[in-house]
């Protein structure tokens, strides 16, 4: 034990080396858990709010043209393409009708595959998945509804529920 006079009263130093190095492994994964969570969470964030954008969009679309649009094909085609990497699109991915007609786009790179998937003439729903780690398995999804209703004699559209999916 170490005895040291800081302001006139005695500190002691209890274990020296050993205490510095519990302490920094003790912080080190704090701060490692803590960082993988942010990372992890912001991840998740991308593919909330996208299904969310694109159900707004679609029900605009859906407003002004009198219907909801079909279906679209998967953007990326495959999962694989977003298994444990980004996905950079292009202009050509956003091309149906569901994604077009309001601008609908990923302009950066992208962790979550997405869809419009027209279940009925009056419903449907954005989705979102994620293959995090590149293992070929969905690990998170997101549903956002969309109901449409003739009310006035004007089609329109409300979201439904948003549907949190993670695995």
């Amino acid at each position: 034990m170490e005895k040291t006079l800081v302001s006139g009263k005695k500190l002691v130093v209890v274990g020296g080396t050993l205490s510095i190095v519990v302490l920094f492994g003790i912080t080190f994964a704090f701060r490692t858990f803590g960082w993988t969570r942010f990372v992890a969470n912001s991840q998740l964030q991308e593919g909330k709010s996208n299904v969310i954008y694109m159900a707004r969009g679609v029900m605009a679309c859906a407003e002004k043209n009198g219907h909801l649009p079909v279906s679209t094909r998967t953007v990326p085609a495959d999962l694989a393409q977003v298994g444990g990497k980004p996905y950079a699109s292009v202009d050509a991915d956003w091309t149906d009708e569901a994604f077009a007609c309001e601008g609908w786009r990923m302009r950066d790179p992208q962790r979550f595959q997405y869809q419009w998937l027209r279940t009925s003439d009056t419903a449907g729903k954005a989705i979102a998945r994620a293959d995090f780690n590149g293992d070929g398995v969905v690990e998170a999804t997101f549903e956002q509804d969309v109901a449409c209703d003739t009310r006035n004699g004007k089609f329109r559209c409300s979201p439904g529920a948003l549907h949190d999916r993670n695995h």
